[in-house]
């Protein structure tokens, strides 16, 4: 089983870096933005990750990226909703 340590801590950054990443490069200028994306995705990434961890659940790193990809989904979701709000006031 996986171990809570500097380098799991590592990897689950890492892995949610990458997520935001690839999520940012496929919104096309829509979202939350890339620096949002980073941030939330290495949070979620490392929430779900040592949520896993503590639980003893096999392949801690896979449902850290399945949950970073969960957390961004959301994230960009609710901020497309937003966006609505405010041009609709504008206009």
């Amino acid at each position: 089983m996986e171990e809570l340590n500097a380098v799991t801590i590592y990897w689950l950054i890492s892995i949610g870096l990458l997520v935001g990443l690839v999520i940012d490069l496929s919104m096309f200028k829509t979202g939350i933005g890339m620096i949002k994306n980073l941030v939330w995705g290495a949070i979620g990434s490392v929430i779900i990750g040592v949520i896993m961890i503590s639980l003893n659940i096999f392949a801690p790193l896979i449902f850290a990226a399945l949950g970073s990809i969960a957390f961004l989904f959301l994230f960009n979701v609710f901020s497309f909703d937003q966006d609505h709000k405010e041009n609709a006031k504008v206009s």
